[in-house]
């Protein structure tokens, strides 16, 4: 399992432009030399992790417009080219949601930030695993 400090390649998962920015602008102020791609929804997440050269970190948005994280969770663990570790996250997540993901392997659930700050504090504790 790949070290979380020596991630390079970074797919975050998300449907809420704003929310997205927020973490390109964290990690482009907390580890410029990650590479970021941004997608809405599972199937270019499937496509991304199936590329000669996959995320080492996903951020995966529990609620997205038509399947929840589990469901995409599962499609990506299914379809992956090789090992990936896994980070939910959401404003509000039942408890069943955050266990079901867990238990597909997601390393851990955080809650979601509200600002720049709070996305840049999740970007170095993410990077300091």
């Amino acid at each position: 399992m790949t070290s979380l400090s020596a991630v390079q390649r970074v797919l975050i998962i998300e449907d809420c432009v704003e929310d997205d920015l927020l973490l390109e602008l964290a990690f482009e102020e907390q580890a410029p030399e990650v590479q970021v791609k941004v997608v809405s929804d599972g199937a270019s997440a499937v496509a991304c992790c199936q590329s000669p050269e996959p995320p080492q970190l996903v951020l995966l948005d529990l609620h997205l417009p038509g399947q929840m994280g589990w469901e995409v969770l599962a499609q990506l663990r299914a379809a992956a080219a090789g090992p990936f570790q896994v980070v939910c996250y959401s404003s509000y997540a039942h408890p069943a949601e955050v266990q079901a993901v867990l238990d597909q392997g997601a390393v851990a659930y955080l809650e979601r930030p509200w600002e720049l700050e709070g996305f840049s504090a999740l970007v170095r504790a993410l990077l300091a695993r």
